[in-house]
């Protein structure tokens, strides 16, 4: 029943999602002086971050390898079935190689599945103010969605690509403080922004021989 298959769906959407956010920036200053700085994005979930960010406070020493803020990670959470954009199994969809010989190989594909990844995107700062400009630059493209398109390589003919719409669906605010409360040094705001991303999943490839001969008995009844 099971054949070893792999489209890297889940990668390649996954990347994308990344590329969205890989590309903002913070400025700072007063009067006429300002300063803008790149907002570093990786893909790290949120205590692995929160873990290095508390290197300079647990070991001085430790404090040229901790993170500067403000900063972003990102990671994928989970995925689940969409019952909703359920197609007919049993649907197939089909593409003619030609072979070097010049013999015609049909590959074809059965339905594919939908399902949702869920994301999650967190802004670390230290200042309210530099999470907000971060925020702000991220909540006007969700409408409550943004469409992203990418390639798979299913088929690999000129009509394949999926569209993929990614929601918005919360956003939620977590200040944590290590030491006094008074320095705001030793405090970390974190923005987590959560997103479902509406996928479609492939099953693997199939190939058949194109039909040149067919044999037909005719028989008379009478």
């Amino acid at each position: 029943m099971f054949t070893t298959f792999y489209h890297g769906i889940t990668k390649k959407i996954t990347a994308s999602f990344g590329t969205l956010f890989n590309n903002i920036y913070i400025e700072r200053g007063e009067g006429t002086t300002y300063k803008k700085i790149k907002v570093p994005l990786s893909y790290s979930p949120k205590e692995r971050m929160m873990e290095r960010l508390n290197l300079e406070l647990d070991d001085p020493k430790a404090y040229a390898t901790s993170l500067t803020l403000p900063r972003m990670s990102f990671m994928m959470t989970g995925l689940e079935y969409d019952t909703e954009r359920k197609r007919n199994s049993i649907t197939t969809r089909k593409a003619e190689k030609i072979q070097t010989n010049g013999d015609v190989i049909i590959h074809h594909h059965f339905a594919e599945v939908p399902y949702k990844l869920n994301y999650s995107l967190f802004i670390y700062t230290r200042a309210m103010d530099d999470g907000l400009k971060i925020v702000e630059q991220i909540l006007p493209y969700f409408t409550p969605e943004f469409t992203i398109t990418i390639k798979p390589t299913i088929l690999a003919d000129q009509y394949e690509k999926i569209d993929i719409p990614i929601t918005l669906i919360s956003t939620e605010t977590d200040q944590q403080f290590e030491g006094s409360f008074k320095d705001e040094n030793q405090r970390t705001i974190i923005y987590e922004l959560k997103f479902v991303a509406r996928t479609l999943f492939y099953g693997p490839v199939r190939q058949s021989g194109l039909i040149k001969i067919i044999d037909v008995n005719l028989f008379n009844l009478d």
